[in-house]
């Protein structure tokens, strides 16, 4: 237990010392996040964040892994990830290039072999089916999606980093649960970078919650998003698939069927699919009268029990009956969810 225990703790005073630094740092040079017609905030926020939780991750990690090729390219891309979303805080880069940078990170991990190769046969509910040409693109959907689902969802003091906390604990709980002995060296630096970076968001959500005093900002965000990503793939590297991604896929699924839906709302009123809008299900929570505190937490509550049916869902032997399990529950939740804020609005 000690790859989880120390990083975890290593991490959390690590964040606990930068992300004061950081903010002070953020203040002095004028990098901060300026309110605006579809924000929030009503003051100017430190929006460099995710300097401190990049750092923190590193430092409570790197004395705890162990050599091992696709371990690599998780951190360089990572780090490359956590670089552009920096450069993006900083000068506004335009969305192709962003998303340019997300398909370059991606092959960064393919040439070190995290890539999504094999999944369960879902009939058999045993061995393996190759996904050929799917591969790539299979893996490239699940990582850029995932990494800006976490960044559509940064809009509430709080929320993005908690959400991200939950899915890393379930993707550890799972992980625990079905130990992967075929590449003991990479499992456990999967559970050893999971570990550290919860340890660096719990110390960063103490002053990212309502009222926050700094921002994780696009470097955090899409560190975060895509270093969960990389680590569910590479966790199931050489194994089934199918689990290390259902935990953070069903413990991300509000903000999933949220971006989702997001989507299809900007296609059928014909505006660009990357424009901002204030229609995101904590906007909607705002609107019908929930304070800032009050959507962080409910969105929390949400999502810790969508981590809950993952790590349930996980351990049913049949992987066929698994997967069904898990997609008709999480969408059983987000009904559930959207007629809780229906019924909320009637009653205004």
């Amino acid at each position: 237990m000690k790859q989880i225990i120390l990083p975890f703790i290593i991490a959390w005073l690590s964040g606990m010392l930068l992300v004061p630094l950081v903010r002070k740092a953020a203040i002095k040079l004028g990098l901060v996040d300026r309110p605006n017609n579809r924000k929030i905030h009503k003051s100017p926020i430190p929006r460099v964040g995710g300097v401190a939780l990049f750092l923190g991750s590193l430092i409570g990690a790197l004395p705890f892994l162990k050599e091992n090729s696709a371990t690599l390219g998780v951190l360089l891309a990572s780090a490359f990830i956590f670089v552009i979303g920096l450069i993006d805080d900083l000068i506004d880069l335009k969305p192709r290039v962003k998303l340019a940078a997300q398909i370059i990170a991606c092959f960064v991990l393919f040439m070190f072999g995290v890539k999504i190769n094999i999944v369960t046969d879902f009939i058999a509910g045993q061995g393996f089916v190759s996904l050929g040409l799917l591969t790539y693109p299979l893996t490239l959907l699940w990582i850029i999606g995932l990494t800006n689902t976490v960044n559509l969802v940064d809009g509430v003091d709080g929320l993005a980093g908690g959400i991200v906390f939950i899915a890393l604990s379930t993707l550890l709980t799972v992980r625990l649960m079905i130990p992967q002995v075929q590449d003991p060296a990479l499992m456990s630096n999967v559970l050893v970078i999971s570990a550290s970076t919860m340890g660096v968001l719990l110390a960063f959500l103490k002053y990212n919650v309502f009222p926050a005093s700094i921002f994780m900002g696009d470097s955090g965000a899409y560190f975060l998003g895509f270093v969960t990503a990389a680590l569910s793939v590479a966790g199931g590297a050489k194994g089934s698939v199918l689990c290390p991604l259902i935990g953070p896929l069903i413990a991300f699924g509000l903000p999933v069927f949220d971006v989702i839906f997001a989507i299809l709302r900007r296609f059928f009123k014909k505006v660009p699919i990357f424009q901002a809008d204030k229609e995101h299900l904590h906007h909607r929570l705002l609107n019908r009268g929930f304070t800032q505190r009050e959507t962080t937490r409910f969105l929390w509550m949400v999502s810790s029990c969508f981590g809950f049916v993952a790590v349930l869902v996980a351990d049913i032997p049949h992987r066929g009956i698994q997967a069904v399990s898990g997609v008709c529950l999480v969408i059983m939740m987000f009904l559930c969810v959207s007629q809780f804020i229906r019924k909320s609005n009637e009653r205004k």
